[in-house]
Parts: C-alpha cells; sequence; structure tokens
C-alpha cells in the first residue's frame, strides 16, 4: 500500500498539464493591473497636456481679439483685476468695470479653449490683468498690460479609480502669463 501510495505521489509530482493554468492565473491579474495603470497614466498625462494647450490658446485670445475690460492700456502700474467664469456668456471682474462685450468675449475665449480640451467649463478659467511699468501713458501703446490665464480646479475621472477609493483627481492650476498690446500697437 505504500509503495502504491508513493507512485501515485510521484506520478501528480511529474504531471505538468494543469501548472500552465495555474501560472496564468496568478500572472493574468497582474497584467490586467499594469494595463489599466498603464492606459490611466496615458489618459492623465495626454489631458495634462490638453489642459496645458487650452491655457496657452486661451491666453493667445485673450492678447490678440479679446478683452473683459474697456480700456487696458489705462491699467496703472501694480492695478491688478481679476476675472472669474460664472457662466458661458457671464464674466465677473474685481475692481473693474465690464467691457458692454465681455459676456461674448469671454464666451470667445471659453469656445477657444475647450477646443483644446473640452471638459473645461467657465468656472475653470480665470483671467488676471495687471499693470506694469512697460509702456507710460503718454505713448502711443499706452501701459502694457501683462495678461494670465488661469485654469484652476480641472478634474481628471480616473477610469478605475473606484476600486481603490479614488473617483478623480485634481490637476494643479495652469497658468500662462504674456505681455498684452497696447491701445494703439493694432491701430492702422
Amino acid at each position: 500500500m505504500r509503495k502504491r501510495m508513493h507512485g501515485l505521489a510521484s506520478a501528480f509530482l511529474r504531471e505538468q498539464d494543469g501548472a500552465y493554468i495555474i501560472e496564468f492565473g496568478l500572472v493574468f491579474p497582474t497584467l490586467i493591473f499594469l494595463s489599466f495603470g498603464l492606459l490611466e497614466f496615458s489618459l492623465i498625462a495626454f489631458d495634462y497636456q490638453r489642459a496645458a494647450e487650452a491655457t496657452r490658446r486661451g491666453v493667445r485670445r485673450a492678447i490678440v481679439q479679446v478683452s473683459m475690460i474697456p480700456n487696458l492700456a489705462s491699467l496703472l502700474v501694480g492695478t491688478k483685476i481679476v476675472c472669474n467664469g460664472v457662466d458661458a456668456a457671464t464674466v465677473s471682474c474685481s475692481g473693474a468695470s465690464l467691457d458692454p462685450n465681455a459676456g461674448t468675449n469671454f464666451s470667445s475665449l471659453l469656445t477657444e479653449m475647450q477646443a483644446a480640451y473640452p471638459k473645461i467649463v467657465a468656472t475653470n478659467v480665470q483671467i488676471t490683468y495687471q499693470g506694469t511699468d512697460v509702456g507710460t501713458t503718454g505713448t502711443a501703446g499706452g501701459i502694457i498690460p501683462l495678461i494670465t490665464v488661469r485654469l484652476i480646479n480641472v478634474k481628471h475621472d480616473l477610469l478605475l479609480g473606484g476600486a481603490w477609493g479614488m473617483k478623480s483627481m485634481n490637476y494643479p492650476t495652469f497658468e500662462a502669463t504674456v505681455l498684452g498690446h497696447g491701445r494703439a500697437v493694432n491701430a492702422p
């Protein structure tokens, strides 16, 4: 009987037919986890780049075509005006009166930014106008303002975030700053 048990045990140990299934069962979850991790990391990096591009487009639109306040060239050195998006056609600015076309201008800026990153909403956009010591009120261009566009409170929804308790993650604030144009720079 002992010899027979020893024969069965050694036959069982030599048999390899089910080993592949066991090994696959151990390796497959790890491969799936790594694949989804790589996919998630790629999506985060892609959205990060899109948000940065949207910020760049927003500041370009702000200096070339749109303004939320009526006379940028009259900003005094050190004056800072912060404009925040309220909804797609409404903007509120602290420290200045709004341009009559501010809503349309903001909508244009937001649309330009959403072309690069569609997840942006109006409340994510902040525009700052700051008077600099470049130019003077007596020169043709006036005081050249510093224009900053910020993308704030942008979230990325994670694919499998619920698996480890995180449904989304916040990106840092994206910011692009450029010197604007003066009042007569683009005059014919």
